[in-house]
């Protein structure tokens, strides 16, 4: 039986949001007959990006979905499936990059957080790139952030989506679509930007294949930059780059910069600095709500952890090596408002819708690099749906200088 629009919205019980609706609308008036179904939903964090493709490949005509993504989000897109009628089988990126892990290829495919399969030369991307190479089902691709600011990971979702459009390779790509610089000590340009002064951003929100939802409320955030009271690096570190943590001699600039971030935040011990933890402690005082604090670093998260376990204050600490089962127990506690601070590293970044009807401040005690990542994070307290009031909402970052 062929699905509309209108079956979707039946079955879930409440009408479909406008993103939504348009994704639904490109699946049956904009995809060519006689081909299969290829679509990149790259919406802002809590769009509904799990109803939107769970719909959307069923108006395809897909019954059965397999569906790559964070362990913790997996009973979602089994519930929204099953009152759907499609059968999802949900596995995590990891799983999918084994080797002996097999798709068939009439099966039809979800990818959430697609960049979490890695770049073009990561295993995962390969080995997904050449199952959509012969795929006769649905593929859809989908990420608040799926290009992470760069050119490689606009090359990767364009040729798993539409290959064609990208012949030639990785570096064909980069000296047809951005601004380059000669690379002295490599075979790989520098890449300065997308030709026509395009963002990343802009280039792959223009592609056919690609439904764009801007997240509005992040421009309207702005990040309040706070002195951190820090410790310093031993003097022997200043004065021959030793660092008798590591127990040796810095190697590199990189590492020195890294090894010097640690030593402003924990001491020659590996503990939290207590003038660090106070500082940290006072500003969750002012807050109104419970308080989501981001580290970069599992040690520094850990290590912030046991200071707040030490003092006896309420916390509960979530990293890449927590289990998905008691990741969603200690989410679930902070919604409840159950615990007053939930500190965590980038596996925030996904499973935690629902924060931002209870948090509104977000404190990066040990900021990232990645501005894409940052924002994801920020999309977390971020107010959903029509309601973009985000008046009361904070995000505090320490800078260390």
């Amino acid at each position: 039986m062929n699905l509309d629009i209108s079956d979707i919205e039946r079955v879930l019980g409440f009408p479909l949001k406008e993103s939504q609706r348009e994704v639904a609308e490109h699946v049956l008036h904009r995809t060519p007959r006689g081909t299969q179904l290829r679509l990149c939903l790259y919406h802002r964090t809590g769009e509904g990006k799990t109803i939107g493709s769970l719909a959307a490949a069923a108006l395809a005509g897909a019954h059965e979905v397999l569906v790559l993504a964070p362990p913790i989000t997996h009973p979602k897109w089994v519930e929204v499936g099953e009152t759907l009628g499609v059968t999802v089988t949900a596995i995590s990126h990891a799983k999918f990059r084994q080797k002996p892990y097999k798709v068939r290829r009439d099966q039809a495919i979800i990818v959430d957080e697609f960049h979490l399969l890695g770049g073009h030369t990561g295993a995962g991307w390969k080995k997904m790139d050449r199952l959509a190479a012969g795929l006769q089902a649905p593929l859809i691709i989908c990420s608040a952030t799926p290009n992470y600011n760069d050119a490689e990971r606009v090359y990767c979702v364009m040729h798993v989506l539409a290959p064609d459009s990208v012949r030639g390779g990785y570096i064909q790509f980069l000296y047809s679509h951005c601004e380059t610089t000669v690379n002295p000590f490599g075979s790989e340009p520098i890449v300065d930007g997308f030709r026509n002064g395009q963002s990343a951003e802009e280039f792959l929100a223009a592609l056919p294949y690609v439904h764009y939802v801007e997240d509005e409320a992040i421009k309207q955030v702005v990040i309040r930059d706070i002195p951190a009271d820090h410790g310093e690096p031993p003097d022997s570190f200043d004065d021959y780059g030793l660092d008798r943590r590591a127990g040796r001699v810095l190697a590199s600039q990189m590492e020195e910069r890294h090894r010097i971030k640690r030593y402003q935040m924990l001491n020659v011990d590996s503990e939290f600095r207590t003038k660090l933890f106070n500082q940290i402690c006072r500003l969750i005082e002012l807050a109104e709500t419970p308080v989501l604090i981001y580290c970069d670093s599992s040690e520094i998260a850990i290590a912030l952890h046991q200071k707040f376990s030490q003092s006896d204050r309420d916390a509960r600490c979530i990293t890449g090596t927590t289990s998905a089962t008691l990741k969603h127990e200690i989410v679930h506690q902070f919604i409840r408002k159950e615990i007053n601070v939930l500190i965590g590293t980038a596996t925030m970044a996904t499973g935690l819708d629902g924060v931002d009807k209870m948090c509104d401040v977000l404190l990066i005690v040990d900021d990232t690099d990645d501005d894409a990542k940052r924002r994801q994070l920020m999309g977390r307290i971020l107010p959903r749906g029509l309601d973009t009031d985000v008046s009361k909402k904070q995000v505090l970052r320490l800078v260390y200088s």
